[in-house]
């Protein structure tokens, strides 16, 4: 049976960065319809670090909360560790607190993350699980997790698409104004559109380049072994085995990394062999899943549109997951497009705001892409010789001299709150310039600024309510005592819906510098001044792309 229906976009792929996109829409009003070829949410843990800027999102979407209660316990440290195995030698330890003491820093404004969401360490298992659950309190969001997409066509003034139910082969045709391709790392969207990856393929190094293998499992601590302090990350380094083992729930699950030789059969019997290594003795485990995947990369795709089909997400852009930002990326895309997309439907954007799209996202995933880069270089081509597990003096000497350079490279990829807030749209059609200098981009520090392009500041305006809370759903226009003038007025002649927030409080405006400041919907300066604006019908304009 074919059926046949019109929507405003279709959505190809519902991990979380297609999720994200529908909900941005969703609370908008937008119709969508959202396809996945599973069932319900994805099983499988794969990415494991969410962002504070990601995190921001949530809370704005209403799942934030929620996702931090599952998981890892409140108590759990989310510390870096790195052995030689998990029953042999300590070599460094980053020390990280528990999401609890993280959020009691960031009430205090006393933590490394200027924001009112820090990082959370969980796996893509639960935030999987919250969104897909989210997705249901929006009856315009037509959720068909069981369908695959298998061709689509676009005619110019709307796009067709094919859909197949995976279970019964019943086919829809859609009919739609914009597609989406959220649908990974070998994106059938992508490759229709004939858009090529500009950058590195396959990587080799001692892990995280090359054939991985994850190994989905339940851990038994030995009988009579040592075995380290709870850790949220354990890095096994020694000249046999490479792996990354990331604790789940906090008690006995866990998903292990593992880097793969030459000859290694990727199946069941090998997998519990390669966990025998990793663990320095025979241990008893569950396995829940295994899964082969390829790490080593640092692809861009060419383009993120291509007339009224878009990319975003891993389809857009692959990383090697270090640092945590393949994910987190993909979220910052959905963020971008789902705003914009519903303003056109809503009928107040106009097309420059699709074309700024990839304008705004594809330099910043071209930033991230070389941050993690560097990430995997320095912890994937740090040797281990032999020594490093000797219980001699020449031993002790190695097992200290790789400690340092690896507890210097956790300090250096897992405290990075510059990439996660720092990034801004330098050039994007949609910003008014002010004329100040771009600033320094470092990863490890943050220096909050409300130039127009990045990210607004943060600030608590009472205890558990950020400046963010107070935002509107679209553009919001900052008042520290300045008159608005125009501009209001030209927002309500365009039909777009702006709301002015009053602020007298000297801190938060020392951050903006300035009496007046426009905050687009998703968070970012998009224009700042002392007065008014002597147009505010070609500001309203300009930031609306029309």
């Amino acid at each position: 049976m074919v059926s046949r229906s019109r929507t405003p976009v279709v959505i190809a792929g519902a991990g979380p960065v297609g999720m994200v996109l529908a909900l941005e829409l969703g609370r908008r009003d937008v119709p969508c319809v959202l396809l996945n070829d599973r069932p319900g949410p994805s099983p499988q843990p794969k990415a494991n670090a969410t962002s504070p800027r990601t995190m921001e999102h949530l809370r704005r979407l209403g799942v934030a909360e929620r996702f931090r209660k599952i998981g890892l316990p409140a108590d759990h440290p989310t510390d870096v560790t790195y052995v030689t195995r998990l029953t042999g030698y300590e070599l460094a330890r980053q020390r990280l607190p528990c999401w609890r003491d993280a959020m009691a820093e960031g009430a205090e404004a006393t933590g490394p993350w200027a924001s009112p969401e820090p990082p959370h360490r969980a796996s893509q298992i639960y935030l999987e699980r919250v969104l897909y659950e989210r997705l249901a309190d929006f009856p315009c969001i037509d959720r068909r997790f069981g369908w695959r997409l298998e061709e689509f066509a676009d005619k110019d003034d709307h796009v067709t698409c094919r859909a197949v139910d995976t279970q019964t082969g019943g086919v829809v045709n859609l009919s739609a104004d914009w597609l989406v391709g959220c649908d990974g790392p070998g994106s059938m969207v992508r490759k229709g559109l004939g858009i090529r990856h500009e950058g590195d393929a396959e990587v080799e190094r001692l892990i995280m380049g090359g054939t991985m293998l994850a190994v989905h499992l339940r851990l038994r601590r030995p009988a009579g072994f040592s075995w380290p302090e709870r850790s949220w990350q354990f890095w096994t380094v020694n000249p046999e085995i490479r792996t990354l083992i990331i604790a789940i729930d906090g008690a006995d699950e866990f998903v292990m990394h593992i880097a793969m030789k030459e000859g290694e059969t990727p199946d069941e019997a090998a997998a519990r062999e390669l966990v025998n290594q990793a663990a320095g003795c025979q241990i008893d485990c569950e396995i829940i899943s295994i899964s082969p995947w390829t790490a080593g990369y640092r692809l861009l795709a060419e383009r993120f549109r291509q007339g009224r089909v878009f990319i975003a997400g891993d389809a857009a852009h692959l990383f090697t997951p270090t640092g945590g930002l393949g994910m987190n990326t993909g979220v910052e895309d959905a963020v971008n497009l789902g705003w914009k997309l519903a303003s056109v439907a809503n009928g107040w954007g106009g097309d420059r705001l699709l074309d700024s799209y990839e304008a705004d996202r594809r330099p910043v995933a071209a930033r991230n892409l070389a941050f993690s880069k560097a990430f995997a270089d320095s912890v994937g081509l740090t040797p281990a010789s032999p020594a490093i597990e000797d219980d001699t003096e020449a031993g002790a000497a190695e097992r200290q001299h790789t400690g340092a350079h690896l507890l210097e490279h956790a300090r250096r990829e897992f405290l990075i709150p510059g990439i996660h807030l720092g990034y801004r749209y330098e050039g994007s059609a949609l910003v008014v310039p002010d004329g100040t200098p771009e600033p320094d981009d470092p990863p490890n520090a943050y220096s909050p600024t409300a130039r127009p392009g990045h990210r607004a500041p943060h600030a608590w305006l009472e205890a558990g309510v950020a400046l963010y809370d107070r935002f509107g759903a679209e553009f919001t226009l900052l008042s520290f005592g300045g008159e608005p003038g125009s501009i209001p007025g030209a927002f309500a002649s365009a039909n777009t819906p702006l709301a002015i927030l009053e602020i007298d409080d000297p801190a938060i405006a020392a951050l903006y510098q300035r009496q007046l400041a426009l905050i687009g919907p998703d968070q970012h300066v998009l224009w700042r001044g002392d007065a008014p604006t002597d147009d505010g019908a070609r500001l309203a304009a300009t930031v609306t792309g029309n």
